[in-house]
């Protein structure tokens, strides 16, 4: 894919060179977060079978999507810091093998409990995203970099959609169990792509100690606030247990913001996001988790299997439904160094904003075309293809707006943001649904339906606006081994083929 000449050389004067191609380097980047894409998407199509096999009720099962999504939205925090610290590719390497180790936990002990439990220690693979967007920037050459985004945002994408498809044709074709060694057999083999391909990564000598007490704190108070946001709608958001989580949660984090600004070495430097484009790009990110890439989740499956006699409904097989979310996915993942090029010709922000319009575009789609199954498919296409570019662009922001050695737990926060405000899309757009009901059924009609997607239109509309403000990168980065250029234009697509 590129010749030795367009190889890069990396480690310390005196060292022996250690040649390295960044299609190479890109390709085990992408390979590792296809690992955490995977084993977030790959449980939901299951959640049935194993409901069946173990007589489990919905709300144990539904454990094996809350454990993984508890401990994914800490350790993006966490595993990003301590990379950012010690060492990426050594982090990057110990997350996908503890995922491993949590996906034989559910092979092996053969029940509901091990199965959820497994899927706990799974959740480590929370800090890939982050510790691959930091790898990115940290070993490839500046021109790369916003390719390497692309493709990194791109899989994300994929491997979610591919997650479920996949472990719709092993459940037919072998048993549930396989949907976890498949899992295993992935890590592994990402793992030993990653320590092949990707050079030494450096660690931090500014930032040699761990911030244990932030650690600590924060850990129970995202907990806290994660799972009452998640259980409001099924507990009822007035009952005791629900405000009570939320704001024992909100108590803690508001503690752990206190001594995180008084730390010279905190788990996460909250004072970078102060920064004018870090605070907008979180905010942006929060705003479209809360509609088009958050609760979008449980209306576009109403809309293909819901039966065609509904108001809204197509009456389409899971079959089906998993192949449009495919090829969907294809076209976004396809799209995703197209994102990367404009990235690193225009910037992160200008990549952000033509996803919010993408989004406004694919839900307009959906308003008026949700009886077609031939405009839901191109609607489900725009859609993935605004992802793709969403997810170039607020990565991109940050690698433009903070020293290197603060990438991966800066992004951590981004993920664990959108994670979080996710949560709180569903349970808005869940309200929304339930507020007008098809007479007999429990089918939204029409008008709950048109009021969901308006949501999600408003919310893009408000990330474009957003965006508009966010401002241009500066033209150098300033990065942990001193200063690099960031201008990163046409080459990184020739610099990848």
């Amino acid at each position: 894919m590129s010749d030795p000449s367009s190889r890069t050389t990396f480690g310390r004067p005196g060292d022996t060179p250690v040649f390295r191609s960044p299609a190479l380097i890109i390709t085990a980047l992408v390979l590792a977060e296809s690992v955490s894409a995977f084993e977030a998407g790959m449980i939901f199509i299951a959640l049935p079978r194993l409901g069946e096999i173990f007589g489990a009720p919905a709300s144990t099962t539904g454990w094996s999507v809350t454990a993984y999504m508890l401990v994914a939205a800490t350790t993006a925090l966490v595993g990003g810091r301590l990379g950012d610290m010690y060492g990426r590719k050594k982090v990057l390497v110990l997350a996908m093998l503890v995922s491993v180790l949590g996906s034989l936990i559910s092979v092996f002990g053969d029940s509901m409990a091990a199965i959820i439990l497994g899927r706990g220690v799974q959740g480590a693979a929370g800090a890939i995203l982050p510790l691959c967007y930091g790898l990115a920037r940290e070993v490839l050459p500046a021109q790369n970099v916003s390719i390497a985004v692309g493709f990194i945002g791109g899989a994300a994408l994929l491997a979610g959609s591919g997650g479920s498809l996949i472990a719709g044709v092993l459940l037919d074709v072998a048993d549930w169990h396989m949907i976890f060694i498949f899992a295993a057999v992935l890590a592994v083999v990402a793992s030993a792509v990653v320590v092949f391909a990707l050079p030494k990564s450096r660690a931090s000598s500014d930032l040699p100690r761990f911030d244990y007490v932030g650690a600590v704190l924060m850990t129970p108070g995202l907990i806290a606030l994660l799972y009452g946001i998640t259980q409001g709608p099924a507990w009822g958001w007035s009952s005791l247990r629900v405000v009570g989580l939320i704001v024992g949660g909100l108590v803690i984090l508001t503690v752990w913001t206190f001594w995180e600004l008084r730390q010279r070495e905190p788990l996460v430097d909250l004072r970078v996001l102060a920064n004018r484009r870090m605070s907008l790009n979180l905010i942006a990110l929060s705003v479209l988790a809360l509609g088009p890439v958050g609760a979008v989740q449980i209306v576009t499956p109403m809309i293909l299997q819901t039966p065609a006699s509904l108001p809204v409904g197509l009456g389409m097989t899971a079959t089906v439904t998993g192949l449009v979310a495919g090829v969907a996915a294809l076209v976004g993942f396809a799209a995703s160094p197209v994102a990367g090029a404009l990235a690193g010709r225009w910037g992160g922000r200008t990549v952000f904003l033509i996803g919010a319009g993408l989004f406004v575009v694919s839900n307009l789609m959906i308003f008026v075309g949700h009886k077609s199954l031939a405009l839901m498919i191109g609607a489900f296409a725009v859609g993935a293809v605004a992802t793709a570019f969403a997810y170039t662009g607020y990565p991109k922001i940050v690698i433009e707006s903070v020293p290197d050695n603060v990438t991966s737990v800066t992004t951590g926060v981004l993920s664990t943001a959108r994670q979080a405000f996710s949560a709180i899309g569903v349970a808005i757009v869940s309200v929304m649904l339930s507020l007008s009901t098809v007479r007999g059924t429990t089918a939204p009609a029409l008008s709950s339906f048109n009021l969901a997607v308006g949501w999600f239109i408003g919310c893009a509309l408000i990330v474009a606006a957003i965006c508009l403000f966010i401002g241009r990168p500066e033209p150098q980065a300033q990065t942990a081994g001193g200063t690099r250029s960031d201008e990163e234009g046409t080459a990184a697509s020739a610099a990848y083929a």
